[in-house]
Order: C-alpha cells, then structure tokens, then sequence
C-alpha cells in the first residue's frame, strides 16, 4: 500500500510539473546589484486558453526567518483572464533607474500579450513586501490560490528541488531557453548571463525555439 501511495504522489507531482499554467520564465538583476525584475509566462492548458490569476501569489524566500517577501495579484479585472502566451514583468518601482538599459516601459494592455509593471502597483498587487532578489541566492515561488506552489526555483546559495540554478548575482540574469514545459525544470535548459542588451530578454522570448513555443500559445480563445 505504501508502494502504490508512493507511486500515486510521484505521478500527481509528474503531472503538475508537466501542466503548470504559469511559470517563471526569466528574472534579473538589473543595474550592479539593482532594479531587480521577475517576468512570468502565462502557459495556461495550453494554445487559446487562459488563467485567473487573480489571489496567486508570487513569493521571495530569501529572507525566510522573517516569512520571506511577496505579493498577491488582487481582483483586478486585469487578471481575471489572462491569455496564454502573455508575459508579464513585474519590477520593483525604486529601482527604476537601475533596471537594464533594455527593459521594457510599463504596458497595461494585454491586447499584444505583454505586461509590464511595478511590484508597488496597489490597484494590481497586494503587497506586502517586495524588495527584490538576493545577490548571493534567493528561492523564488508561485502559488494558485488555495496556497498550492505551482512553479519554484532558487539559485545561487539556495537549496530546492529540482530546479536549483547557479549562481546569478548582481548585474546578471536568467532565462528559459527552451520549448513547452517538458525542460523548464531542467537547469541545462537555462541560460545566466548579463541583464543587459544581447544576453537578458525582459518581455520577449530567450531563444528562438522559446519564440516559437510562446507564439504557438498565442491564438484567439475558441468561442
């Protein structure tokens, strides 16, 4: 019975790796240290589907004697349905002049699959604290309403399971290079370079094969 209970959470643990509807998909640090930024891909069921967001909870956990930092998507129509394929960046507004060169200005429309804003934003999030990522190491987690931890990752000096990148301190990024949710927990499916021109991609793809995965999910909700 052990062996079949076992079994069974094995493969409902298999199953939500394989379906997450939201994932991490690249993060920085922005400017020497600052202007930090996590963006999320929005997977849903895939192509022509969409997710409620709203009550999900984007978690830091890097300082975890104090509970960590985080924040909540609030009921804003804006998340009552967001569309596969759309990323959505979310910085923290004092570092803005730290972000990257490159980062992209605030975008409030989902029409063109693309958010961007600040962790402070109150109409959207409820914050409760947001001061961006450790440089030596942080463990960053999503989760759906009910408290269920959807996607997670650390790096650097932090330990988790099974996505545990190296190290991605100041001035450097990572990103997800690869296609459909089958490698996102692979770390050799991860590039680390410079947040900056040419290597981080805030808002766009991080490869050409990741380009064509997002674009795929990119079609019109069936009626």
């Amino acid at each position: 019975m052990r062996t079949l209970l076992a079994l069974l959470v094995a493969v409902s643990v298999a199953s939500l790796a394989r379906g997450a509807p939201v994932i991490v998909h690249e993060f920085g640090q922005g400017r020497a240290g600052n202007g930090e930024w996590v963006e999320l891909l929005v997977v849903g069921t895939g192509p022509g589907t969409a997710v409620d967001l709203r009550g999900w909870v984007l978690r830091d956990l890097q300082g975890q004697g104090r509970g960590g930092t985080w924040l909540r998507f609030t009921e804003h129509e804006l998340w009552a349905a967001v569309r596969a394929g759309t990323l959505i960046v979310i910085y923290n507004a004092d570092d803005r002049p730290n972000l990257p060169a490159h980062f992209p200005r605030d975008d409030l429309d989902p029409a063109d699959f693309l958010l961007v804003l600040p962790g402070q934003s109150g109409d959207s999030f409820a914050l409760v604290q947001w001061g961006g990522l450790g440089n030596t190491g942080d463990h960053v987690v999503l989760a759906d309403p009910p408290g269920n931890v959807v996607f997670e990752l650390c790096y650097g000096d932090k330990a988790c399971e099974p996505l545990k990148l190296g190290v991605v301190d100041r001035g450097r990024a990572a990103g997800y290079v690869g296609a459909g949710l089958e490698g996102v927990r692979d770390p050799r499916n991860w590039r680390i370079g410079a947040d900056a021109p040419g290597s981080s991609t805030p808002g766009a793809p991080n490869s050409e094969e990741n380009a064509r995965w997002i674009e795929s999910l990119r079609v019109s909700p069936q009626p």
